[in-house]
């Protein structure tokens, strides 16, 4: 490995010395364990102490649901309206608000109001013309490409845990004629959720929606012969033969794809490989043969800039390297391909767990952490019961320090933003004004790296629990009157 990827690391902490009583404990303890029990009772205590920091995730999410809308806002500031921005609910706040209470006991008593009301929030979100969704109060997404691939993915996954789907065709599938009935986007999606008898228009839409068509790829026109192969056998088409009117740009051909990777800002290689796995829900829907080339051309590209010795690529501190890696990870394994370089990425990804770092920003303890789980089962390189309780503590550690008094998790330890639809990160970065708070996006990744611990440790995730969750949800106490408003910042 070379020497010069962990030269900037944050220096050790200093370590406790242990007084003399203390070590004869130590040494007392060992002798009367058995050494593989030992171990064991190191992992157990090891996963109670890092499961404590989630008793409390819960009741806060309980507090960013919007009964109006149908929606969860970004934090308990923006609800409030502490904010200078009067931002209302957002998709990507939603679908990781779901995507914690799937990871709870409260799945299982979801109201059926509460549900019409999630599926209506994504519905009226669809923009008919484009496929895209697309929040009312954020009009940026519709410039920022990236921002659109992930909205449409959250959008579509969480539809689908919802047994609903969408009402337009996406991008890139084959435009159907306009159901007449559906849900029209207007200036306040907060509004049309109040309006029981669109909820009823949707709610027949979503019924219904098994019925409507799906995307086709149309074959070329040729004269029937008596070898015509059955109806069941699909015939790849030509490219020449494929609609391509809904399309987006860069994804017309590999070519295109490959232009557009090209310009992407490869001195961050985070950003860079980000962008290109934002796309992924979009790839996974164009048809055949242009979705196969385009992840041929996105696996060959990166393998050509991968670093030999270690597998990464890009440029940036070795945390943002190794974020741009796992993001790799997750475009494999959403294409079902294997990651190039595996075996070098896992070696890179444990030397930097043993160089105990001292992490700026909680993405970086789930990206490593997550992609060190997701290696594992490619490379069947398992760890050491050592490095999988040292793994465990370092996670404990370091969430600990991003660990907000409201019970939750912030992006940073000492600094707080407001980003809803992750639209303002860099320069155009918002400071919170309500004070030290945590964020949606940030407790997900929380959640995220509670997963790949479990995973590492062979074990069950265990269901979070609390009581009375959807009725803290619904509580006229905890649902401020400004929050209840039907307009917000961008309708103002």
């Amino acid at each position: 490995m070379p020497p010069h990827l962990f030269s900037e690391k944050a220096p050790l902490p200093m370590k406790r010395t242990l007084s003399c009583l203390a070590q004869f404990s130590l040494i007392a303890s060992a002798m009367a364990v058995p050494t593989s029990d030992l171990s064991q009772t190191d992992l157990q205590s090891s996963l109670s102490q890092f499961e404590a920091l989630y008793e409390d995730v819960l009741p806060w999410v309980a507090e960013l649901y919007d009964p109006v809308s149908g929606g969860f806002y970004e934090s308990i500031g923006l609800k409030r309206k502490l904010e200078p921005i009067d931002y209302g609910p957002d998709i990507q706040s939603t679908h990781m608000a779901f995507s914690i209470i799937r990871q709870s006991d409260a799945k299982y008593s979801m109201p059926e109001q509460v549900k019409e009301k999630l599926i209506h929030y994504f519905l009226v979100r669809q923009d008919p013309e484009t496929g895209y969704f697309i929040d009312p109060d954020y009009p940026q997404m519709r410039d920022n490409q990236r921002v659109l691939g992930r909205a449409l993915s959250f959008s579509t996954g969480s539809l689908k845990v919802l047994d609903a789907k969408p009402l337009y065709p996406l991008p890139g599938q084959k435009k159907a004629a306009p159901q007449s009935n559906a849900p029209k986007q207007s200036k306040s999606a907060s509004t049309q959720a109040a309006d029981p008898n669109l909820q009823a228009s949707t709610s027949a839409q979503t019924n219904g929606a098994s019925s409507q068509s799906k995307a086709a790829t149309p074959a070329a026109k040729t004269p029937k012969v008596k070898s015509e192969p059955p109806e069941n056998v699909y015939i790849v088409p030509n490219l020449r033969d494929l609609d391509l009117s809904n399309v987006p740009p860069h994804l017309v051909s590999a070519e295109a794809f490959r232009q557009w990777m090209d310009e992407r800002p490869w001195h961050h290689a985070w950003t860079a490989v980000d962008n290109i796995q934002s796309q992924g829900t979009l790839i996974k829907n164009l048809p055949e043969p242009l979705r196969t080339q385009i992840i041929n051309e996105v696996i060959r590209y990166i393998s050509e800039r991968q670093e030999p010795d270690t597998g990464l690529v890009g440029e940036g501190t070795i945390e943002v390297r190794l974020s741009g890696a796992f993001k790799l990870i997750l475009f494999c394994r959403a294409m079902q391909r294997p990651v190039p370089e595996a075996d070098k990425l896992q070696a890179t990804v444990v030397e930097w767990f043993q160089s105990e770092a001292e992490t700026e920003k909680i993405f970086f303890i789930r990206n490593a952490c997550d992609m060190l789980d997701m290696l594992i089962d490619q490379t069947r390189n398992e760890l050491t019961e050592e490095q999988l309780v040292s793994i465990i503590r370092f996670a404990t550690r370091e969430l600990d320090r991003f660990r907000q008094d409201d019970g939750a998790f912030s992006n940073y330890p000492d600094r707080f933003i407001v980003c809803p639809n992750d639209l303002y990160y860099g320069e155009d970065e918002i400071p919170a004004q309500a004070g030290p708070q945590s964020n949606i996006n940030a407790t997900r990744m929380a959640m995220a790296t509670r997963d790949a611990v479990y995973g590492l440790a062979g074990e069950k995730v265990p269901l979070l629990k609390t009581k009375n969750f959807w009725e803290a949800c619904l509580d006229d106490n905890l649902t401020n009157t400004p929050a209840n408003k039907e307009t917000h910042g961008s309708q103002k």
